[in-house]
């Protein structure tokens, strides 16, 4: 009883406003300032026209977090993923203008930048606050780890050739299948999200639409990585590369 109270304590106490907070963002350098004091960086990335994604830093450029701007129906969102935990939410509730205040705002409200990395204790409140997901069930994990291990890599050595096939959202290799697709519109680009045979999320690629010479930009394991564009068959293409990877 007591932990569930510390819970419900916990995300109330993160989900206030800190009235007295002063941030201020150099639209120059994207340096975030809070009371006076210089705290993190909030990097444009990808940025086209008023939109962009957003690179979390500390005061030495060390990227903390990715935040892919992503759009749900009418509104404005941002997938934001932990770079060390690879623990990631989704942030909503922003407008046209103003976005990267409002970020920082956010960010430094919860108060996830301390001592120039993110801290562990916020980070897992703010995953909370924000329904997002953990890499680790935070609840099973009750020390910090002593040495931080790499995400393991699927293993493609004794992996063929894939032979790609699509019908209606279906993907099949070598005549079986092994995952589904889903295609949307977002701000005139093209959103394919792929899942396994499991119904789990692997891949999210966006590709703009009418531009044969723009590449795919994969959001792979937290990390954003560039496809090359295949005009003739681009879904083909696409999930013949996440196969052969050893994710489909």
């Amino acid at each position: 009883m007591k932990k569930i109270v510390s819970i419900v304590v916990a995300l109330v106490c993160a989900a206030l406003p800190i009235l007295a907070q002063d941030v201020d963002v150099d639209k120059s350098t994207g340096m975030v300032t809070v009371d006076g004091k210089e705290t993190f960086f909030l990097t444009p990335k990808n940025k086209q026209l008023i939109e962009s994604d957003y690179s979390l830093e500390n005061l030495q450029h060390k990227e903390l977090a990715y935040l892919k701007r992503v759009k749900w129906g009418n509104d404005v969102a941002y997938n934001m993923v932990f770079t060390v935990s690879g623990n990631q939410c989704n942030i909503t509730g922003f407008g046209t203008f103003g976005t990267t205040k409002h970020l920082a705002k956010k960010i430094a409200g919860a108060s996830l930048v301390q001592n120039n990395e993110v801290s562990e204790q916020e980070e897992r409140k703010f995953i909370i606050l924000h329904h997002g997901t953990f890499v680790k069930d935070p609840a099973v994990v009750q020390a910090p780890p002593t040495q931080r291990m790499p995400v393991a890599q699927p293993d493609t050595r004794n992996i063929p050739p894939a032979d790609i096939s699509i019908k209606e959202n279906k993907i099949y290799n070598n005549s079986e299948m092994v995952g589904i697709f889903k295609r949307a519109s977002e701000n005139s680009k093209t959103v394919i999200s792929v899942y396994n045979a499991n119904d789990a999320m692997i891949c999210k690629a966006t590709h703009p639409d009418g531009n044969d010479n723009a590449d795919w930009d994969l959001v792979l394991e937290g990390k954003t990585v560039t496809l090359l564009y295949n005009a003739e068959k681009p879904l083909e293409k696409l999930c013949k590369y996440l196969a052969e990877k050893g994710y489909l």
